[in-house]
């Protein structure tokens, strides 16, 4: 994904249906994600948000569009 001005980091989000709920897998503050916990031929759909810390309180952005990624 691409870098958010002022954002102190991205939530990673992902489902294995693409209307489905979404879990969160990680909170950081890189621009990739590699996620390792994946089962062959299965489709995952991720979503991100930026999020900004002020005085520790976290305010977020809206999600992206979800994203589809086949294991091989």
């Amino acid at each position: 994904w691409k870098k958010v001005s002022g954002a102190s980091g991205y939530q990673i989000s992902r489902a294995t249906n693409k209307n489905g709920t979404y879990k969160l897998m990680m909170t950081t503050s890189s621009l990739k994600y590699t996620n390792t916990a994946v089962t062959s031929k299965k489709t995952y759909y991720y979503k991100v948000r930026a999020y900004k810390t002020i005085n520790g309180v976290k305010y977020y952005g809206k999600y992206s569009a979800v994203k589809s990624v086949k294991v091989k």
